[in-house]
């Protein structure tokens, strides 16, 4: 039995395939990054969604996975759990700019 390694069967795709597999597997990476946050400090999303003032729901849905969330929503997210967001670009000369939402 030949094992095949799944680089070797993402590089056999046609290149649009390949990219939406990586888009994929982007936005579930970031999922996971949210909600880890909130189990890492051990905070239930019924508890996070009282300090919200939303529906736990609400809170589910954030972290659903394929959401995109609104740079608003994520600031009040981590704020909620006493966290503050700032955001990092990296420009083309290699420069990072960093800014606290």
């Amino acid at each position: 039995m030949k094992i095949t390694h799944f680089n070797d069967v993402l590089a056999s795709l046609p290149v649009d395939e390949q990219e939406e597999i990586d888009k994929m597997a982007y936005e579930m990476y970031l999922d996971w990054r949210i909600q880890s946050i909130r189990e890492a400090l051990e905070i239930t999303q019924k508890e996070l969604a009282d300090a919200l003032g939303v529906a736990q729901p609400s809170v589910a849905t954030m972290e659903k996975r394929g959401k995109d969330i609104k740079l608003s929503s994520l600031k009040r997210y981590i704020e909620a759990m006493g966290g503050k967001l700032n955001l990092s670009v990296q420009l083309p000369t290699g420069k990072r700019i960093s800014f606290q939402i």
